[in-house]
């Protein structure tokens, strides 16, 4: 049975999609209108009224049996900078799903209207750093509001994040024992990526490259207290598990600080750690993919070099972003390796579409829903990663939209899991 606040169960809508005119509002819009009950209340916002209706139009044009639909989607429109029409905003509605970013510079105002409207929000950030801020300042606010803040709803970090919690009740469920540590390995992907996500990842490298950097550094540190069974994993290493050659990879500061998040809070096991890296087809292919990753996140932090890449077409504009064909030619698939105080155990998590949008779509359009329609006593208040606030409930409406999440008695072949098919 879903519980909703008083506050919040006469308003106007059900679900917002703040950012409709961006490469993935407009996506958002198409998978809500695809999958939400029938008379969902839902309205797109942004900054440009002609903007959003020409989203509006165009997509009631290209999808003709959901035309009645998205053609009764209202339009609000508000500046992200206008604290007071952000509250206007939110008290509208009893779901916010954002997909606005550099969130540390476009979502701070609106987030904040959400726990004072309590108006529950979701969002796909991967801004830490701006997460653990919005935690600081308003999360007993929240809790004693009853209000849901679920940041980091895409493949920036449901894939890990729920990961790990899958295998945490798993190890509760059957051995009775804490889980103490995951090994995540990447070891199938094929996805694009657009302008806005490359802008929002260069104004983080930008400004908090220091504090991603030295939480990576740190996620390769052994785990205190449980040292013989975890072994220090460097840049570049051999894994024994996988028999493949494992570099860094791009995602891993922020899953990993999500996941040992969401660990703390959910008391998996005294001193939990997730780490993550990315296989590759060998030694030199490893090394290949750090030195691409180094050099590339370095042209990304000065405005002049982004600027080359634009004119030359090396990398995608804001606004601009994969074909619908590639992002269902798209796939993923994460190895997790899990071990208690006396077992260890496997996980896979995969998706069959382009992660940056096919499932990241996915992952926040099912979070909107979960929050608009499936709260219950169980979900926990405040500013958190999304597997402590809907847990369960958001775990199993991603696994019945056919997105892989399975425990396992023995390693998944890397062959396997580098297969689209799942």
């Amino acid at each position: 049975m879903s519980a909703v606040t008083e506050s919040s169960s006469e308003r106007k809508y059900d679900i917002l999609i703040w950012g409709a005119t961006s490469f993935t509002g407009e996506r958002l819009v198409e998978y809500l209108a695809a999958n939400a009950p029938e008379d969902t209340r839902i309205a797109i916002g942004g900054r440009n009224q002609a903007k959003l209706e020409s989203v509006r139009a165009r997509l009631s044009a290209k999808h003709s049996s959901l035309s009645s639909v998205i053609d009764a989607m209202d339009i609000a429109v508000g500046d992200s900078a206008d604290s007071a029409r952000m509250h206007e905003i939110a008290s509208q509605t009893r779901v916010v799903a954002s997909t606005v970013g550099p969130y540390a510079r476009y979502g701070t105002n609106l987030v904040r209207a959400c726990v004072d409207e309590m108006t529950d929000y979701c969002d796909i950030t991967g801004e830490v750093p701006w997460v653990k801020q919005m935690h600081c300042e308003l999360n007993e606010q929240a809790v004693n509001s009853n209000v849901h803040i679920a940041s980091l709803c895409g493949f920036d970090c449901i894939p890990a994040d729920l990961g790990c919690m899958m295998l945490a009740e798993h190890a509760r469920d059957k051995f009775k024992e804490p889980l103490l540590h995951v090994k995540g390995s990447i070891v199938g992907i094929r996805g694009g990526v657009s302008g806005g996500t490359l802008a929002t990842m260069s104004s983080q490298i930008s400004a908090e490259a220091k504090g991603v950097l030295s939480s990576q550094i740190a996620s390769h540190k052994p785990a205190t207290g449980n040292g013989k069974r975890f072994e220090k994993r460097g840049i570049i290493h051999y894994d024994k598990t996988l028999q493949r050659w494992q570099t860094f990879w791009l995602m891993s500061p922020v899953n990993t600080a999500t996941a040992n998040w969401a660990g703390r809070v959910l008391e998996y096991g005294q001193g939990f750690e997730y780490e993550e890296s990315m296989s590759t087809r060998g030694l030199i292919h490893a090394v290949a993919i750090a030195l691409g990753l180094f050099y590339g996140m370095v042209l990304m932090m000065f405005s002049f070099t982004r600027r080359a890449l634009y004119a030359l077409k090396i990398i995608p504009k804001p606004g601009e972003g994969p074909s619908e064909s590639f992002t269902q030619r798209g796939f993923f698939s994460l190895h997790l390796e899990a071990s208690t105080e006396n077992h260890t155990f496997y996980g896979k998590v995969a998706g069959s579409s382009d992660p940056g949008y096919g499932e990241t779509i996915k992952y926040l359009g099912e979070s909107a829903l979960c929050l608009a329609f499936d709260r219950s006593e169980s979900f926990r208040p405040g500013v958190y990663p999304p597997s402590v606030i809907m847990g369960d409930a958001l775990l199993s409406r991603l696994r019945n939209k056919n997105c892989v999440f399975r425990v396992s008695d023995k390693p998944i072949p890397a062959i396997e899991s580098s297969k689209k098919h799942v």
